[in-house]
């Protein structure tokens, strides 16, 4: 009895003694770890805004007696065209950019045929800007219905009554373009036939709105230099036989001025050769072709005229402001048409569809199609210090040229080929 109670208070001691023990911890439960919250997604560029296409309505040429003039052109058109796809059109002030679809035809070389895809292209294709008329006749024809449809039209001839009203000597308000004037050349010859000393000259060009154009300029500039012209007649642009040269033999002239393009200047340049071997023959810038050299052979050796810098791009010095864009144009265009020799008439529409392209991109997004035509006029007349082919040209209202003839280079045929002729070689 008294062993039974001896353990159970040993019992009762050592439960006791566990009660007091103490606890054993509980394991900290582990570290959440922490949420990161999933990267943003980059914000999209927001597509730039497409616009409506713009028209430009471009008419050369391409058949009949100016076509050695007007395929070059329309090569150009073709070629501007895949590089403004390429380029995914043009872009707007505001950031609008817009397709440019050049909607090329053909005049013919003809008036009528001129006057009525210029009403075409405006009243039904809903053209921005016609860069339109090879020759000056079609050219002429156009600007009545450019002008009065209020279209800003960029000319690829020559003729000064092209962007100047003859009677009121005030510029066309719509009509503008690139091309140097027979009375820039004429200025250009008669510096030249000044300083090798020719005082009596005959003048022969073609019966046609520039060759007229052509006459009229050298009656107006070379009595200035002390030039007499002792005898000037007019010849078909498509005659074949030229009896006026027997005349030019009995006028006792010193020069021979022809106011003409291929094919007709290079065949009168041959009658004039073959009649008088030794007589200096000038042409105007309308010959600056190589189809002069082509259809006159031999006869043009030595025959000199003033011409765009274009002609002899890569003789020019470095220092010439237009030298590197002549280079690439020429490039471009002889990539582009597998090597055609290349013409200041190609330089021509370059110049005329790159002034359009240039008032094109000052069009906010959101115009009527008058508004356009509206805008596009008054960017034009805002041109300034601007390179072309021929130099830089600088309009103004008072100016939808804006050349000076001294940008012009006298150039002479030699073995087949245009080289430039520097003034410290004029003898």
């Amino acid at each position: 009895m008294g062993r039974l109670r001896i353990g159970s208070v040993v019992a009762l001691v050592a439960v006791l003694l566990a009660a007091c023990a103490a606890p054993t911890p509980t394991p900290a439960p582990p570290a959440a770890t922490p949420t990161v919250a999933p990267a943003a997604p980059p914000t999209p560029t927001p597509a730039p805004k497409v616009g409506s296409p713009y028209k430009i309505g471009f008419i050369a040429s391409i058949t009949g007696p100016g076509a050695s003039l007007g395929i070059p052109e329309r090569n150009v058109a073709q070629m501007v065209q895949e590089q403004l796809k390429a380029q995914g059109g043009i872009v707007g002030p505001d950031g609008v950019r817009h397709e440019v679809q050049i909607l090329i035809f053909d005049d013919e070389s003809k008036n009528d045929t001129a006057a009525s895809v210029a009403r075409r292209l405006i009243e039904q294709e809903g053209v921005v800007v016609l860069v339109a008329g090879t020759l000056s006749g079609p050219s002429l024809a156009m600007v009545p219905i450019a002008t009065e449809a209020k279209v800003p039209m960029i000319s690829m001839a020559s003729a000064r009554a092209i962007i100047e009203d003859p009677e009121t000597k005030k510029m066309r308000e719509w009509i503008f373009k690139p091309v140097p004037e027979n009375l820039h050349s004429a200025q250009m010859q008669a510096d030249y036939l000044k300083a090798v000393g020719i005082t009596k000259v005959c003048h022969l060009y073609e019966n046609t709105a520039y060759g007229q154009d052509t006459f009229a300029s050298a009656q107006a500039v070379f009595p200035q230099a002390g030039i007499e012209i002792v005898y000037g007649d007019a010849f078909e642009r498509t005659a074949t036989e030229f009896p006026q040269v027997e005349k030019v033999k009995a006028s006792g002239c010193q020069a021979v001025v022809i106011g003409s393009i291929p094919p007709a200047s290079a065949l009168v340049n041959v009658a004039v050769r073959d009649a008088l071997p030794e007589i200096r023959i000038v042409h105007g810038h309308g010959s600056c072709s190589p189809d002069l050299v082509k259809n006159a052979g031999a006869a043009a050796e030595g025959t000199v005229m003033p011409c765009g810098k274009i002609l002899v791009a890569d003789q020019l010095p470095d220092t010439d402001p237009v030298k590197q864009l002549n280079l690439d144009f020429v490039k471009a265009y002889q990539d582009f048409t597998k090597g055609e020799p290349i013409s200041t008439f190609a330089g021509h529409a370059y110049d005329a569809l790159q002034w359009a392209i240039a008032a094109l991109k000052t069009l906010p997004d959101g115009l009527s199609l008058a508004e356009q035509r509206a805008k596009v006029r008054e960017a034009l007349e805002g041109l300034r210090n601007l390179p072309g082919t021929h130099g830089i040209f600088n309009l103004s209202p008072d100016d939808h040229l804006g050349f000076n003839y001294t940008d012009f280079v006298m150039v002479v045929v030699k073995d087949g080929k245009f080289q430039l002729l520097p003034r410290d070689q004029w003898k």
